[in-house]
């Protein structure tokens, strides 16, 4: 089938910066619908969607659905201590609050769904971000994901998540009777280089699972959740962007664009191209290319005219990044994933030893890069602190492992030890120096763990959970009540995510008949909660707070 992707600029006269993170009290008054960026918006919106629902014809595939909207708030940047009192790390909810007057005329029974990352509570994110009012003021549906029990389905095509957990919520877009729209925020990102529709979807699945392969496989996980999960629509929200180090807090892009299409992998290869980066670079589009999840046939209508994103760096060898923390000392020392193999540990230059880091960007690294960047953003924290970073197991060489520095420099267990200033090594891959660092991020990836972490052994306390952030009691209040509600379900003999288990491996799933090997996804009921799975999902839980904190 032929795909569309519109591409719908606003007018570029008028400011947009008040409230693309967080609505004003206003909201909902006819003072606040009467400003030219808010009905230049709500234009932009209408348009974009109105062109592709009459080129695909989609008119009566809406009518009287179930219609589930989510939209992107991993982190919502408001008023919480930082530099500055807005970043655009979430969707503008000016843009979401279109999207969901739109959907109304098709549909009455509209869902706004999200679950935001650790450690910040959905419910608060929608709070903070004013997603309740909207949810008020259109008599639509609010669902924190992660509070809720979930089903179990095989995808017997896919290369990595194998196994998904889905929250019984979203039976109707499974069954085939409901309508999912992805609204994501354009910006770049540290796992994924850009986090558009389908990273956006990251979002649907519980947090143990989000936890199984974030590594050097995320790419491909993402990808394979596709064949369950897919939106039938996606709307970019290319207002104002975000470039930088996501999750971490990205600076505004100013780029006036709204982009809709019916094929999530269209809509993200042309969002890519728009901020300036070749969609074949991000592995994520050609892993969804690869799977037949893209569309030959598609016809883009509208201004693509390009706004260059300064690129996410997941890396601790950059220069950036030796500018802004002169005293860190970055090791790796990685075997995975096609890494470098090293022989002679003379012979590393800096281009290999970059590459030895680089194997594996998807978990502990770019979750501790974020931890490091939240010192960008609040300048009050001192960056002139000591700290050496381990990444990976050390690559054995002559009976010795060895990690290496950005020049290339070889580094052993023993030199390692000998080190006067603070050690902090991430994941498990880096358990064969724990006994010599002073913090150690375990798991494979806990990317709250890794973020918190790196903050303590820099010094201080993760910068988002702060007396400054005037969310932090909302916060720490909100992940007692994702602890105690989850426990509630399991209590009942409900499960609410996956056993949160940390190895870099696929989890497998029983041999299927060769009927079903040939689907997408299948049902797989869970069993009864036995009594020892009960006992360990109830202690499981408070690893949220754990890793969080």
């Amino acid at each position: 089938m032929k795909s569309y992707v519109i591409i719908e600029d606003v007018d570029k006269n008028i400011d947009y910066s008040q409230n693309y993170v967080s609505l004003p009290r206003s909201y909902g008054s006819a003072e606040y619908y009467s400003r030219t960026d808010i009905i230049a918006i709500k234009n932009a919106v209408f348009n974009a969607l109105n062109t592709l629902i009459q080129k695909n014809n989609m008119q009566d595939k809406l009518k009287d659905k179930s219609i589930f909207i989510k939209p992107n708030l991993v982190s919502v940047y408001h008023d919480i201590g930082f530099d500055e009192l807005d970043y655009p790390e979430s969707t503008d909810p000016r843009v979401f609050d279109a999207v969901i007057e739109y959907f109304k005329q098709y549909s009455n029974n509209i869902t706004i769904v999200e679950s935001s990352g650790k450690p910040m509570p959905t419910p608060v994110a929608f709070k903070a971000a004013g997603y309740d009012k909207i949810a008020k003021h259109h008599n639509a549906g609010l669902v924190a994901l992660e509070l809720c029990e979930v089903d179990r389905y095989y995808l017997p095509k896919a290369e990595v998540m194998k196994e998904v957990y889905l929250p019984a919520i979203l039976r109707p877009l499974i069954n085939g009777d409901g309508i999912y729209v992805s609204v994501p925020k354009m910006k770049t990102n540290l796992y994924t280089k850009v986090t558009l529709g389908a990273k956006n979807s990251m979002g649907m699945i519980p947090y143990f699972l989000r936890e199984r392969n974030h590594n050097h496989s995320i790419d491909q996980k993402l990808a394979d959740l596709l064949y369950i999960i897919n939106p039938d629509i996606t709307i970019i929200d290319g207002i104002i962007g975000g470039e930088g180090n996501t999750p971490a807090p990205v600076d505004p892009v100013a780029v006036g664009k709204i982009i809709v299409s019916d094929n999530s992998v269209e809509c993200d290869k042309t969002a890519t191209a728009i901020m300036g980066f070749d969609p074949k670079s991000i592995k994520l589009i050609c892993e969804m290319e690869k799977r037949g999840f893209g569309e030959k046939n598609t016809e883009i209508i509208g201004d693509q005219s390009v706004t260059h994103f300064r690129p996410a760096m997941p890396s601790f060898m950059d220069d950036k990044t030796k500018r802004d923390f002169p005293n860190l000392l970055a090791l790796s020392g990685h075997t995975i994933n096609n890494a470098p193999k090293i022989t002679d540990i003379n012979s590393v230059t800096p281009e290999i030893a970059l590459a030895l880091e680089q194997a594996c960007t998807g978990g502990c690294l770019s979750a501790s890069k974020t931890g490091l960047e939240y010192f960008r953003y609040v300048s009050k924290i001192k960056r002139s602190f000591h700290l050496c970073v381990i990444g990976g197991e050390g690559i054995p060489v002559n009976g010795t492992r060895y990690w290496f520095d950005r020049y290339g420099k070889p580094y052993s267990y023993d030199d390692i030890s000998k080190l006067s200033m603070k050690k902090y090594a991430m994941g498990n891959c880096a358990n064969t120096v724990k006994n010599i660092v002073d913090y150690y991020a375990d798991g494979c990836c806990d990317p709250s763990k890794c973020m918190n972490k790196i903050c303590v052994a820099a010094g201080t306390r993760l910068p988002i959970i702060t007396p400054q952030n005037k969310t932090t009691f909302g916060i720490l209040s909100g992940i007692l009540n994702t602890v105690f509600t989850r426990r509630k379900f399991i209590r009942q003999g409900k499960f609410v995510d996956c056993p949160r288990m940390h190895k870099n491996e696929i989890y497998p799933i029983p041999q299927l008949s060769s009927a079903d090997a040939e689907k997408d996804f299948i049902a797989a009921p869970l069993p009864p909660i036995s009594p020892a799975e009960k006992r360990a999902e109830l202690k499981s839980q408070w690893q949220i707070i754990i890793s969080g904190l």
